[in-house]
């Protein structure tokens, strides 16, 4: 019998049910071979162990319904209630021994028949209590602690039929039971409860925002004009699960917080990590790491992924952000906290295969179709999300690119044809083709092949343009600080983004070139499709030979028509990869979201 009701966070009577059921499967299942010895001939062991399960059972649930009536502070009905809870006991003892005086049966089914009733006693008046009280919480569902209880007695019930087998079924539960708290409580001590620290936060002016509010999600407190409602506030507290690159995002979370937003950023530790607050505008963003120093990477995965569940949970934000990363992969979050979430697909699994077996894709597909609002970086996702036959709410919102890129004046433009090596991250494999292509060239480029930032491979690469005998027709520049990177490309006649470069790098590439105006040679991927239009820029095959990018550079050289477009379009289509333009509509993806998961059945907003 159930006896209940939530009280205050900080006295919680479940925590006794999720110890104590799992213990009366324990007591109920035990091997007849174990306690045969010591019980008469004349009680069935079955018998003993069932009805002193029930025991335990009543009992228990006893205490968790005095507790309840303590935590509302109704001391009297506690006291008459455990009076009342003892005498039905000790009333179903006495008719059990008149009942059958010889042996334990009738003993312990009196007990088990006085704890059920002494239970239910204090079950009606708890509810009783909790009609009667203004103001106190609803009940909590007991659903969980009822499932794992159910798991106990299955696994218990199985292994019953060999005492070793029992045993250490036991033991594993014991240790559940009692380590899976104490890592839950070690994690949970550093993540953050809160989406900022207790530091003094300066709010913005007309900030609705009211600190004494009894709700501790409540972030924005809306009194709209009857009869239309008035939309949320200027403040979001926004908890953004980074997975593994919390930096790629970072110039996003501080224009986030310099529009008056709240973001806190929780991801993996990794070296060079340090937690950190940094102030930006009215705003705040917060840089954690839950998971301490020294253990191993998969150990760190681990530790995020739990700490990341928690935080979703227990985190007072207005809106959860999971990005999706191939590592740890999608964590399904909308399943695990009631808070609105949006899923940042920055990555996404191959497509489900319809003729094989693919467990892992599967549940990784399962993960993703369980988010409402998704945030993809191109078109070609928000297909792949269709295709995938997810309901969610997609808003595509481009990569953003370097800010000075578009502050850069422009350049007299030479000859040179520029490679950024070091920003694409690109090897020797990928930069050794386009070597083999400018030597085919010949004299007909009259500029120079710039590769820039090559740091460890200069060495490797150099050799190659010696063997090639281009030592005077290739330049290897270090990666300037600053405007000065921008002002290298805006003064080239052409920027080459190597075939097999990472796509994401590839794509911030050549958005950077056009926004200074300069055409780009890239790989015809889905990354660049999108974003290079065949007006400013040639697109080759992926993986081409060496004498078809060699007679792309001579027809990008040549076409002045080309750079005079990309000197126009170029800045325009970089634009709209501002990332003050983004942050908005991040922004407004947040805000749609957080109204979306607070919209009541009469249409009117309501605070979590």
């Amino acid at each position: 019998m159930s006896v209940g009701i939530a009280v205050g966070p900080q006295d919680r009577p479940d925590a006794v049910l999720r110890v104590l059921l799992p213990v009366v499967a324990v007591v109920g299942t035990v091997p007849p071979a174990l306690i045969g010895p010591a019980v008469p001939a004349a009680s069935p062991p079955e018998l003993v162990l069932a009805g002193g399960a029930v025991v335990l059972a009543g009992v228990g649930l006893t205490a968790v319904g005095v507790w309840r009536l303590l935590a509302l502070g109704t001391r009297v009905a506690a006291g008459t209630g455990l009076v009342g809870a003892g005498v039905l006991l000790g009333e179903g003892l006495a008719i059990g021994r008149e009942i059958a005086p010889a042996g334990w049966a009738g003993p312990v089914v009196g007990a088990a028949g006085g704890a059920i009733a002494g239970a239910g006693l204090l079950g009606v008046i708890v509810r009783w209590r909790h009609r009667s009280l203004a103001g106190v919480p609803a009940p909590r569902s007991v659903r969980g602690p009822l499932v794992g209880a159910g798991l106990v007695l299955l696994v218990l019930a199985v292994a019953r039929t060999s005492v070793p087998a029992w045993l250490v079924a036991v033991g594993v539960i014991a240790v559940v039971l009692a380590g899976l708290p104490l890592l839950v409580a070690h994690v949970r001590a550093g993540t953050p409860r809160a989406a900022l620290a207790v530091d003094p936060v300066v709010r913005p002016p007309g900030d609705l925002a009211t600190p004494g509010s009894d709700d501790p999600y409540a972030t924005i407190e809306v009194d709209p004009p009857p009869p239309v409602p008035a939309a949320w506030g200027p403040t979001l507290r926004v908890l953004h699960l980074a997975g593994a690159e919390p930096e790629a995002s970072a110039e996003l979370h501080r224009r986030l917080g310099a529009a008056g937003h709240e973001v806190t950023v929780l991801s993996p530790r990794f070296p060079g990590a340090h937690d950190r607050i940094e102030a930006h505008g009215a705003g705040m963003v917060r840089w954690t790491h839950p998971v301490r120093r020294g253990w191993t990477r998969p150990g760190r995965m681990l530790g995020y992924v739990a700490a990341a569940i928690l935080a979703a949970r227990d985190t007072r934000a207005d809106v959860v952000v999971e990005e999706l990363v191939a590592s740890p992969g999608p964590l399904a979050l909308p399943r695990w906290t009631t808070r609105p979430v949006v899923a940042l697909a920055t990555w996404l699994p191959d497509p489900e295969p319809a003729d094989r077996s693919a467990s892992l894709l599967r549940l990784r597909w399962w993960a993703i179709r369980s988010h409402r609002s998704v945030v993809v970086r191109s078109p070609a996702a928000a297909d792949a999300l269709a295709a995938a036959r997810s309901r969610a709410h997609v808003a595509v919102v481009g990569e953003g690119i370097d800010p000075a890129a578009l502050w850069t004046a422009p350049r007299r433009r030479g000859d040179d044809v520029v490679v950024r090596v070091g920003r694409l991250g690109a090897g020797p494999d990928v930069v050794r083709p386009l070597l083999y292509a400018w030597a085919r060239t010949g004299p007909a480029i009259t500029g120079r092949l710039v590769l820039i930032g090559c740091g460890a491979h200069e060495a490797v690469l150099r050799q190659c343009a010696v063997q090639l005998g281009l030592g005077e027709q290739v330049e290897f520049a270090a990666e300037p600080d600053g405007d000065a990177r921008h002002a290298r490309v805006a003064a080239a006649r052409l920027a080459v983004v190597p075939p097999g470069a990472p796509e994401k790098a590839a794509r911030a590439v050549a958005l950077e070139a056009l926004a200074v105006g300069t055409p780009v040679l890239g790989p015809d991927t889905p990354a660049l499709r999108e974003v290079v239009p065949a007006a400013v820029g040639i697109l080759v095959p992926d993986r081409p030979d060496p004498a078809t990018i060699a007679e792309a550079l001579l027809a990008v050289h040549a076409d002045r028509e080309r750079r005079d477009a990309a000197a126009v379009r170029g800045p325009r289509l970089a634009r709209a990869h501002d990332l003050d333009v983004l942050a908005g509509q991040i922004a407004d993806v947040y805000l749609a979201a957080v109204t979306r998961g607070a919209m009541g059945r009469d249409g009117r907003l309501v605070r979590h």
